[in-house]
């Protein structure tokens, strides 16, 4: 059961805006509500938890404080549980609004889980930021806390299945994603030592019949994620394929096979790639003589007392004692789902949280591999520019407040992982969960919780507001962004990053400025000076290039680490006659798939055989356009010399420039 858990629920069954009853729990705050915004009287130093089941359409949930700045605002999903959580800081009127992010009828329920006083020691805290995981109805977690090299405290949520009512509990088996991938490498470095292999081996000594780019692609550009192959879970879908469909892992050499050329020469770009590490799985397996799970026990799984470790090889292989995956279905509850098939290498490790804390402590100890394995995975990867990358052999570099952090995050269909340690301190955080919407950014969040007397101090908001203030005194300009301004980058706008393209557009409505970014909705920002916006909920900052005229047709978008360019779009209206010369059927011969283009209702759309409804196509610029399928991203059609459309190539960021051509 949710323990200390009270609630007050709204439902919405009619169109937007209409109103709705709430009823709330009589030690639940006050709340009034109009069916759509719910505002609530919080003490100052309130730890607020509350979620929006999106029963039908899309929602955005958008929390103002009392001086009417955002708190917070959540469009992480599509469908399915959004969770609303944050702290008071003042007290007074909290407003939680809850808008569809269309103008279609919406259904969904609004559940406050817990307002109370923010708990001092960490182990309660932990308690409540997870208890939207907590419950006999819904899929859970675990979370370990090691300190000073030993595991200091194990927390389970949520039930580990279901359909048989078994909790989560300290020794539950999960899936771990893509935390597997430092496993990985540790496997090729064991087979090093032993003179059978090496990171710096062309991949092709080991797996022959790979297609020669005229380049070497090392084992050690492919555990770097700077190989340069199409990313194998971002091409099959623009073939069709689904997401739990089955196939083997040979796959991997026949994507490679039929791929015309290489998506950036090596090590010139980093990208991430599960066909990498999916074929070093099966260069391990060559060069050991062993399968890739027997290789994997018996050289890191045993030596270091990982008994309740394996490798899962094959999609539906049943494994005792492990948490069966769930994602939030659309109409409320759960569904069970299969693990991503062939990901071994990849993905694919099961294991416990005591398991992980042994694998977290070799990183001090060295027992598996030595000091000098340990010292080639946490070595970031530096390209041919100089640049680093900020990524080992399989495991994320980087620090947290002054320290050290070797981290990677693992997510399948639906479990999701998070490994994070702090060398220097011989501590870190473990998270593992069953359920697909569980957010893996607070892994970061339970490191400050529990080490934060160890971490540098960090400015505070009001300190650096004051500065930012300052700045923009000195500079001439006022704090937030005049009124001229937020006129000037009202508009379309493209976000351009690693091969693909997003719409967006940015709009002001009674001085408060709304950016709409494509598939992600709309979305209030907040100006932080006379240039830039902040959307603190997905730590996105805008910057923008002003003219001396006043204008501006450029910016950069930062977000989590991460810079994209930002250009003014032109966009304009297509006739049908334009459209018609897209119109027709295109073939892929690297995936061996058509796509029909037609126009219907007055725009373009895709039909393909796998898809049971024409999929629309939005004009963006030029001869580009995108869709609301992140994997059919960006679609740019090719001309010939004389004008005619010739065909079109897909990119979606992972995998780019999939070639079809128009029969």
């Amino acid at each position: 059961m949710r323990s200390n858990a009270t609630h007050a629920t709204l439902i919405l069954l009619t169109t937007l805006g209409a109103l709705a009853a709430a009823c709330a729990a009589p030690d639940m705050p006050p709340m009034q509500s109009d069916g759509q915004t719910h505002t609530f009287e919080l003490d100052a130093g309130t730890f607020f938890l509350a979620e929006v089941d999106q029963i039908a359409n899309d929602f955005t949930v958008t929390v103002t404080g009392p001086d009417g700045e955002t708190v917070t605002e959540m469009d992480g999903r599509t469908s399915g549980i959004e969770t609303i959580r944050f702290e008071t800081e003042a007290a007074g009127t909290y407003e939680v609004a809850i808008t569809a992010n269309d103008d279609e009828a919406g259904e969904f329920t609004f559940n406050v889980l817990r307002s109370e006083p923010v708990a001092t020691d960490p182990a309660a805290r932990l308690d409540q930021m997870m208890a939207v995981y907590d419950g006999d109805d819904r899929p859970g977690a675990v979370v370990g806390v090691v300190d000073g090299g030993e595991l200091a405290l194990v927390r389970t949520y949520g039930m580990a299945n279901l359909s048989h009512g078994v909790p989560w509990g300290r020794g539950t088996i999960s899936n771990i994603g893509s935390v597997t991938k430092q496993f990985t490498a540790m496997g090729v470095l064991t087979l090093q030592a032993q003179g059978k292999m090496s990171v710096d081996d062309d991949i092709r000594t080991h797996i022959p019949e790979l297609r020669d780019f005229g380049t070497p692609i090392t084992i050690r550009h492919l555990l770097n994620h700077t190989g340069g192959y199409r990313e194998i879970y971002n091409l099959l879908p623009i073939g069709g394929h689904q997401g739990e469909d089955a196939f083997a892992r040979e796959r991997a050499i026949a994507i490679v096979q039929r791929q015309p050329e290489l998506q950036a020469p090596p090590n010139t770009e980093w990208n991430y790639n599960n066909t990498g590490y999916i074929l070093v799985s099966l260069a391990i397996e060559r060069a050991s003589g062993q399968s890739f799970a027997d290789h994997m026990r018996e050289n890191v799984f045993e030596p270091l007392g990982m008994m309740d470790t394996r490798v899962k090889m094959v999609q539906g292989e049943l494994i005792p004692g492990s948490a069966q995956g769930y994602i939030a279905e659309a109409g409320g509850g759960y569904r069970t789902t299969r693990d991503l098939a062939s990901s071994a290498g990849a993905g694919g490790v099961y294991t416990t949280v005591d398991d992980l804390t042994r694998w977290m402590l070799n990183y001090r100890d060295a027992t598996v591999g030595g000091p000098e394995a340990i010292e080639a995975i946490a070595t970031t990867a530096v390209l041919e520019s100089g640049d680093s990358t900020g990524y080992g052999l399989g495991l994320g570099l980087g620090e947290q407040r002054g320290r050290t952090l070797y981290q990677h995050t693992g997510g399948d269909v639906s479990h999701r992982a998070y490994l994070g340690y702090y060398p220097e301190l011989e501590s870190g955080v473990i998270l593992m969960s069953n359920n697909a919407a569980f957010d893996l950014s607070v892994g970061g969040e339970i490191g400050e919780m529990f080490f934060a007397e160890h971490f540098d101090e960090e400015e505070g908001e009001d300190e650096a507001e004051a500065d930012a203030d300052e700045a923009a005194d000195d500079a001439g300009e006022d704090a937030g962004m005049s009124d001229a301004r937020k006129l000037a980058i009202a508009g379309d706008w493209i976000l351009e990053t690693q091969g693909i393209s997003l719409a967006m557009s940015v709009a002001v409505e009674d001085g408060d400025v709304f950016v709409d970014v494509q598939g992600q909705g709309r979305t209030a920002a907040r100006p932080t000076s006379d240039a830039t916006l902040e959307i603190a909920s997905v730590s996105a900052e805008f910057t923008f290039d002003f003219d001396a005229d006043g204008t501006t047709s450029t910016g950069t978008l930062v977000q989590s680490g991460l810079e994209i360019s930002m250009r003014r779009l032109d966009r304009a209206e297509l006739a049908e006659e334009a459209l018609a010369a897209y119109v027709g059927r295109y073939y892929s011969a690297e995936l061996e798939t058509f796509y029909e283009v037609a126009v219907e209702d007055g725009g373009l759309v895709l039909h393909h055989i796998e898809m049971a409804e024409p999929l629309a196509m939005q004009h963006t610029d030029g001869d580009e356009f995108s869709t609301e399928l992140i994997f059919l991203n960006t679609i740019a059609f090719e001309r010939s010399g004389g004008g005619a459309v010739t065909g079109f190539t897909v990119s979606n960021g992972r995998t780019k420039g999939v070639r079809f051509g128009k029969m």
